[in-house]
């Protein structure tokens, strides 16, 4: 009599099991991600006026960070749904994490010209210095400035060149439109 190399109900039973518990991840990451394009789209709303051919201050400022909002909770959302769908199937991810934590500090060594960016513009953008649509000088490079980012802010000219500059080589800011122009 052969023997079966499979326990095929047990199986069967687990894919149904993790595969649920995986498609709950992922349904209920996505959710979570569509919740703050919800609430961001929500304060930019907010902060709208009548007048479409210019933007306010504030509207500049809920783009700006709309737009850091978006991202970064994209990469939050999908490493924790990573992490629980890993969990899931089985892998440990105890080590992984304290692995991460010992890569992540010698990576920063490597990258402090990174972590200078990071940190450069998130206090550019809580201090609220620039905001897309402004027209500035930084970095010796003057243009429109057509997105701020936690690494890069991106400039582009009268030219129309688009110019990429790290925020941690800004000292200093000139903005040309804060407020009154």
């Amino acid at each position: 009599m052969e023997q079966d190399l499979f326990n095929w109900e047990s199986l069967r039973s687990g894919i149904i099991t993790h595969g649920v518990r995986i498609v709950v991840i992922l349904i209920g990451s996505l959710l979570a991600y569509r919740m703050v394009q919800f609430a961001v789209r929500r304060m930019e709303k907010a902060v709208e006026d009548d007048d479409p051919t210019t933007r306010s201050e504030a509207e500049k400022r809920a783009e700006t960070l709309g737009r850091i909002m978006r991202q970064v909770s994209f990469v939050l959302f999908s490493l924790v749904a990573g992490m629980l769908i890993m969990r899931e199937m089985g892998f440990e991810i105890g080590p992984i994490i304290a692995g991460a934590g010992i890569a992540g500090i010698a990576v920063g060594f490597g990258a402090q010209n990174l972590v200078r960016d990071i940190i450069t513009g998130f206090f550019l953008l809580l201090e609220n210095q620039i905001r897309v649509g402004d027209i500035v000088e930084i970095a010796g490079k003057s243009g429109l400035v057509e997105a701020v980012n936690l690494r890069t802010t991106v400039l582009r000219d009268l030219e129309g060149t688009v110019h990429i500059v790290p925020n941690g080589v800004v000292d200093t800011v000139t903005n040309r439109t804060r407020e009154w122009s």
